[in-house]
């Protein structure tokens, strides 16, 4: 560090501030120090008086207790007050040994020695003689050891502890004052410590303001009055500090500037005069720099509106960019820029209503002006647009159009200014500008045509029923129509994606049933170079079996082939009706010449040979039936042919569906190997219909239902109200019907090829029959089959009631069953339709032993019994059945009878009701409501005193 520095103000100043805080510092250490080892010692002495205190008075409440127990056991020989007794001796004896680690005065640790003496002796002589004379009942010498002095001594330590607790006290209390004392000291010797402090800072301030702040502000004096002009007379501060040389340089300053005062005014003048010339300079760059920007910003606008005339293909945004960039170059007033052909426009500065009147107006007269030129202009005196000019003012318009190659306007525009005409050059800029914009709308025109013609070619192509691909040169699929992937799944690709060879003709081929002959014969239309047209059959199965017919040809053009043209077409009704010819020469010629051999055989037996009459009758009764057979399949064919011309006549009419099952069902009770059960739980059956050809329907699909349940089973038909239709359902337990089978149905002469329904008869046409009969009731009609397991055909049929009726019927609780075994119809449905009011599924049964057999597998309500039933089983055998098997014993029964219930009293027991005929309807609601409430009474008998409809007596 050199001496300069050293001599500096911050060197200066900054030794005295270190020198001082070292000081403070110091100061405050060694007070602090002595202060903190003054009070350690204070403290441990009042720690050690304290502890003095606390054991001496611990010792003596000890001896207090030690012969407190001693004399609690000579008064009462208590064994715990002896133990205890040597348990304060420990303690005592524990509190002698602390309090002789102590440190203690002579005094003090003679007093100590005599109690530990005293106690030696009292434990090892006197307590012992004490404890032998209490057991010895002796206490004459225990009143001679209590006065041999124990007492005393023990007296004479709590009277010294006492006098110590009180001296220490004392002592503790002077303590607390010393250190009281000691902290008001310390507190003092701080006080005068920061008073010290704030002296020193102050006189260090007082010598900065001195050395610093007075000979810097004389310099500020001298520099503000020889700014101001005046004479100052400045001496330099005679220091070797930073101050001294600031002054010193300050001065020299002065000087310099007031020798060189004269030279600097000389040229202020010259500056003066040459700041007119400077100012006529910068005028004339800024109008430079105006005019720069004017140009750039109209080469900008330029560069937008010539990228919009180069890319945009919307008429719209040309002509809004085109108007726009006259307004903003030409500075236009208002203006027009629109395509007489299309009809887009442009507006600045007025209306679309005042451009429609100047259309109006002016576009003849500007038609013809702009035929004999490309532009002019027109001058005329403004009116509105004069404002609060005094004279005249005047509008110049400018009007030019865009032509084609036949001299026809393809776009037309004006532009206004109001007090400003357009110059020569204005007009050969915009003469040419219009150019580009010619250009650009042929561009957009020939843009659009070819979007049309592209997009009407695409609808003629996807509009065609064929399926069409265009494949590439290279193999390569390029192009498709929707028709082609409705035939085959084209993925989600455009239309137009190019998909490789192998990719396109591999998804094809996996999607027909002979993969291997489709690539085949893709690969080999694309590969061979003839210019013939090859021609394959393919099937596909996904989503249902399609036969498709494709044929390739070559695209050539000028004499070198560019690709190939695959068109699909598919041909499944064709084939369809192909093999449908077939199989109808094949199902009539079998279905014909079986009854017919068997008519013709049966009658050359009958007119050949002598017979007996019973063989006569069976031959008849065969030829009959073999003759009603083809009977019904030639009517087949004839209901077929008139449904299908549109001849078949409908006699439509108020009809009750329950009538027409019942009878179906009663046509079909004689089979042996079939159970016919009919479960009616619609509330509503009333439909409009013909009742022959609903009645067609039934017989059919029940007459399936049989002879497609070669083993026999149950064959259940159901009734049940389905929003505003009735829905009548043939459920059997037959061999059932494939899945992948069961669209094809409802075709006409479609049959299911395996081996079981091959044995089993038909033309295929009665399911067909039926739809067509169903859809022209507007109902509709399904299949519902698993293989094995049984069939079931549903059909509805729209009620007459409409749907409010029946809507909040669907997800209700399906209705208790009620069976009825009666075979009186017109009484099975007045009872059927009063237990249906009541919220009762009516299973009806005519048999005792069918009626038995449902009454096994179905939890019932009651079963309502006639007596008269069959001829080999009446109701009262219906009855004893159902009571001897446990499944059905607990089924309530009632008796629905013609006769006087006294001729079967005997009998009465096994029932629950007994109804004589004729009654109430009501009352058979009654009872069944009763029992499905528990609410049975055993033989009650109902008898009719009055009609049919009025309240009975019981």
């Amino acid at each position: 560090m050199d001496k300069s520095s050293e001599k500096g103000i911050r060197h200066k100043y900054l030794r005295l501030t270190l020198s001082s805080l070292l000081i403070c510092s110091l100061l405050i250490a060694g007070i602090y120090f002595y202060m903190d080892s003054q009070q350690d010692e204070r403290q441990a002495e009042y720690d050690e008086l304290t502890e003095k205190q606390e054991t001496l008075q611990g010792l003596s409440e000890a001896l207090n207790q030690l012969f407190f127990r001693t004399r609690g056991y000579y008064a009462f020989q208590n064994q715990e007050e002896l133990r205890l007794a040597y348990v304060e001796l420990a303690i005592l004896k524990s509190a002698i040994e602390r309090l002789e680690g102590l440190s203690i005065s002579e005094e003090e640790q003679e007093e100590i020695s005599d109690l530990a003496r005293f106690i030696t002796t009292f434990e090892t002589q006197v307590f012992p003689q004490a404890i032998a004379a209490v057991q010895n009942d002796d206490y004459a010498a225990l009143r001679n050891l209590s006065n041999d002095g124990t007492n005393a001594t023990v007296n004479e330590f709590v009277a010294f502890a006492d006098e110590y607790k009180s001296a220490s006290e004392a002592d503790l209390e002077q303590l607390n004052e010393d250190m009281i004392r000691q902290s008001e000291n310390f507190s003092f010797m701080l006080i005068l410590l920061f008073i010290l402090l704030f002296i020193i800072t102050a006189l260090i301030i007082y010598r900065a303001m001195n050395d610093i702040v007075k000979p810097l502000e004389g310099m500020r004096e001298s520099i503000e009055g020889f700014g101001n002009g005046e004479q100052v007379s400045y001496t330099p501060l005679e220091r070797k500090d930073e101050i001294g040389l600031l002054s010193q340089t300050f001065q020299r300053m002065m000087n310099t500037i007031r020798e060189n005062q004269e030279d600097l005014t000389s040229q202020n003048q010259a500056l003066l005069l040459n700041k007119g010339q400077l100012q006529d300079k910068q005028a004339e760059l800024e109008d430079a720099l105006a005019e720069t920007e004017q140009t750039k910003d109209r080469l900008i606008r330029f560069n937008d509106l010539n990228h919009v005339l180069s890319f945009t293909l919307d008429k719209q945004k040309l002509i809004n960019a085109t108007l726009q960039y006259f307004t903003d170059t030409y500075e236009i007033d208002t203006g027009a820029l629109w395509l007489p052909d299309s009809g887009e426009f442009a507006l600045k500065g007025f209306t679309e209503e005042m451009f429609r009147q100047f259309q109006e107006q002016q576009i003849p007269y500007l038609l013809t002006r702009l035929k004999e030129d490309e532009s002019f202009t027109v001058t005329r005196e403004a009116v509105e647009q004069k404002g609060f000019a005094d004279g005249p003012v005047f509008i110049h318009d400018l009007y030019a159009s865009v032509k084609n190659e036949q001299d026809e306007s393809i776009a037309l525009v004006g532009l206004s200014r109001v007090g400003r005409g357009f110059s020569k050059e204005e007009q050969a800029d915009i003469d040419g500008l219009f150019k580009r914009v010619h250009l650009a709308i042929d561009r957009i025109q020939l843009y659009d045509a070819a979007i049309h013609e592209r997009t009407l070619n695409e609808r003629i192509i996807n509009n065609i029923n064929e399926g069409i691909q265009f494949i590439a040169k290279n193999g390569s699929m390029v192009q498709r129509n929707e028709t082609m992937c409705t035939m085959l799944s084209c993925g989600n690709a455009p239309l137009d994606a190019v998909i490789p060879q192998d990719v396109w003709i591999r998804k094809m081929s996996e999607q027909t049933a002979s993969p291997e002959a489709m690539n085949d014969f893709l690969n080999a239309c694309i590969r061979e170079n003839d210019g013939d047209a090859k021609t394959f059959q393919y099937t596909v199965n996904a989503p249902y079996e399609r036969v498709i017919d494709v044929y390739s040809t070559p695209v050539i053009v000028d004499g070198e082939r560019t690709g190939t043209i695959f068109v699909h077409r598919d041909i499944t009704r064709e084939h369809e009706v192909d093999k449908m010819k077939s199989e109808l020469v094949s199902t009539v010629s079998h279905e014909l010449r079986t009854p017919l051999s068997s008519v013709l055989g049966f009658t050359e037996l009958l007119l050949n040979k002598e017979l007996k009459p019973d063989k006569q009758v069976r031959y008849l009764k065969t030829i009959y039936k073999e003759a009603m057979r083809l009977t019904n399949l030639i009517n087949d064919f004839l209901d077929l042919q008139r449904m299908e011309s549109g001849d078949q006549v409908y006699r439509m009419d108020k009809l009750s569906m329950n009538e027409l099952v019942i009878e179906a069902a009663e046509k079909f009770r004689t089979q042996p190997a079939h159970s016919i059960v009919l479960v009616d739980d619609a509330t509503d059956v009333k439909v409009e219909g013909d009742r022959e050809r609903l009645a067609q329907v039934l017989m059919n699909l029940v007459g399936n239902a049989i002879k497609f349940s070669p083993e026999g089973g149950n064959v259940t038909i159901c009734m049940k109200n389905h929003a505003n239709h009735l829905r009548v359902s043939i459920q059997d337990e037959g061999i059932g019907i494939p899945a992948e089978d069961i669209p094809k149905l409802f075709s006409k002469f479609q049959r299911i090829d395996n081996s079981s329904r091959r044995k089993i008869g038909g033309t295929g046409l009665g399911l067909a029959i039926c739809q067509e009969i169903i859809a022209k009731h507007d109902g509709k009609i399904w299949i519902e089959s698993q293989e094995g397991q049984g069939t079931t055909i549903h059909f509805e049929l729209p009620l007459i009631s409409g749907i409010q009726e029946y809507a909040a019927q669907e997800g209700a609780e399906e209705n208790p069953p009620v069976m009825i075994v009666e075979d009186d119809m017109s009484l099975a449905l007045l009872l059927s339709e009063e237990l249906k009011l009541n919220g009762f599924k009516v299973i009806y049964h005519t048999s005792p032993k069918e009626a038995f057999k449902e009454a096994k597998r179905t939890p019932l309500v009651g079963a309502v019994v006639d007596i008269m039933l069959g001829e080999e089983l009446s109701g009262w055998d219906l009855v004893d059945m159902m009571k001897e098997d446990p499944a059905t014993e607990n089924i309530p029964i009632v008796i629905s009878s013609a006769l006087d219930p006294s001729v079967d009293a005997n009998k009465i027991s096994k029932i629950n009701h007994y109804l004589t005929k004729p009654y109430a309807p009501v009352n058979l609601s009654k009872v069944m409501k009763g029992l499905q409430n528990g609410q049975e009474q055993n033989g009650v008998i109902f008898y009719a005193t009055y009609g049919l409809d009025d309240e009975p007596e019981s």
